[in-house]
């Protein structure tokens, strides 16, 4: 009924989505002033556990390898020494780094596009 193509982009654009999800929930959740560990754990599991589910598919979107390294991550450090206080610092600025990736058109004058299509083209 379904090409492969099509079922391949549809397990691709789920598995995005979710991730997209879990970053939102984890920065609205340090955006609150009322965060501790015990509370981020439990939100990491519940909002980690839709992840498990979805088959992981191979992203080849620069942003999207970020993202899932991002969510990778951020799922690893409750287990680490940092305190609440760091853990919120790193998530949060790692966060905008990743929005920064995803609008990187809107982060460049047109006076520099010739020396930003070199540069991309030297790294990639």
């Amino acid at each position: 009924m379904f090409s492969e193509k099509q079922i391949q982009k549809y397990k691709r654009i789920k598995y995005t989505r979710e991730l997209e999800r879990f970053v939102n929930r984890v920065v609205s959740f340090f955006n609150k002033e009322d965060a501790t560990k015990e509370k981020f754990i439990s939100l990491r599991d519940r909002v980690f556990k839709p992840l498990e589910d979805i088959e992981k598919v191979e992203l080849t979107n620069h942003y999207l390898i970020e993202l899932e390294k991002f969510v990778e991550i951020t799922a690893n450090l409750p287990e680490s020494e940092k305190s609440i206080q760091e853990i919120q610092k790193t998530t949060l600025h790692e966060a905008n780094r990743l929005q920064m990736i995803k609008r990187k058109k809107s982060f460049k004058k047109d006076k520099h596009k010739k020396r930003a299509i070199e540069n991309e083209e030297r790294y990639h």
